[in-house]
């Protein structure tokens, strides 16, 4: 028997956010009906974001087709959707993905590690070791290594990112990785791991529209990213850093890693893909003329800000 991938439903509709409590309720009720019914395996709400995301969202995801089907063919199911399109007067959009472990938001893992100082040379070749063994793994789409930055971080930070939780479940719960972990075990002073729900893809959700879009290419997330990344860690580096050196590393570490974060996903990420959206709705994959202007814009941009970076760091400090 083949092994099922799930099925998952997504509702949406423009419901203003002052009358949030109100549509949450109704969400409730939708709940408790998909509780009654086989199969339910996960379900998010997710509210609209300002000047991003105007819907309210909700996920309900099931283990087939048919369990979900039997959810949405619910007479007290049908009855609630039409209460919500009477009770805010508008339609509420529904779409069904089959096949949803394959569709799932990208999950990214987080490793920072303090390295003993004598085994550097077989930690680096321990890292090679797991490099080459992630890449065999189903839904690995990559990762990187960050090298400790002096002023900022001692650590070494390793970043992988898979296309779903379960894949990523699959290589941390593998037999190879568990031999790998333990073969490393004696290089570390600490290790530290984050899983990160949602990657580049839950920032860039409004640049997919309402259709079955993919949503932007990973390079052109990656590209975005950096663009806004690098001004945003040299500011830090140049006027901030300076600040708190006084402060424990610890304190500092946090300091930084929360303007980082804070400033990606609520100020220079939706800012930039309104600015892009253009660009990053073509998923042709094509040379077009959109996706080559759009890429050349970034590149210019790139050095644009280099030099402005080069130029605010010759500044005589005040």
């Amino acid at each position: 028997m083949e092994e099922s991938t799930g099925a998952c439903l997504v509702l949406s509709q423009e419901v203003p956010k002052r009358l949030g409590e109100e549509y949450r309720s109704c969400h409730q009720k939708l709940v408790d009906i998909a509780l009654e019914c086989d199969g339910l395996r996960e379900v998010s709400l997710l509210e609209p974001v300002s000047k991003i995301q105007n819907e309210w969202v909700q996920i309900f995801q099931f283990e087939t087709i048919d369990q979900l089907e039997d959810f949405v063919s619910n007479g007290l199911f049908k009855d609630l959707i039409t209460f919500l399109e009477k009770q805010f007067s508008v339609e509420v959009v529904s779409q069904v993905i089959a096949e949803a472990d394959q569709l799932t938001v990208p999950v990214t893992i987080v490793i920072s590690k303090s390295v003993k100082p004598e085994y550097f040379r077989e930690y680096m070749e321990w890292q090679e070791k797991i490099n080459e063994a992630i890449k065999a793994f189903p839904g690995f789409l990559g990762g990187g290594l960050t090298k400790p930055i002096k002023g900022v971080q001692d650590d070494w930070v390793v970043v992988f990112r898979f296309d779903s939780n379960k894949h990523l479940d699959n290589w941390l719960d593998s037999d190879e990785h568990q031999k790998l972990v333990k073969l490393g075990k004696g290089f570390f002073r600490d290790v530290n791991i984050k899983r990160i729900g949602h990657g580049f893809e839950d920032w860039f959700t409004h640049a997919r529209g309402r259709a079955n879009n993919p949503g932007p290419a990973q390079w052109k997330m990656a590209m975005l990213v950096l663009l806004m990344l690098y001004p945003i860690v040299m500011a830090i580096e140049i006027w901030l850093l300076p600040l708190v050196k006084d402060l424990p590393f610890a304190s500092t570490n946090f300091v930084v890693s929360m303007l980082i974060v804070s400033s990606l996903s609520w100020v220079a990420i939706p800012a930039m893909t309104k600015v892009f959206r253009i660009w990053l709705s073509d998923t042709s994959g094509k040379l077009t003329r959109v996706n080559f202007m759009g890429t050349l814009v970034v590149i210019v941009l790139y050095f644009i800000l280099i030099m402005l970076v080069g130029w605010v760091a010759q500044l005589p400090t005040v």
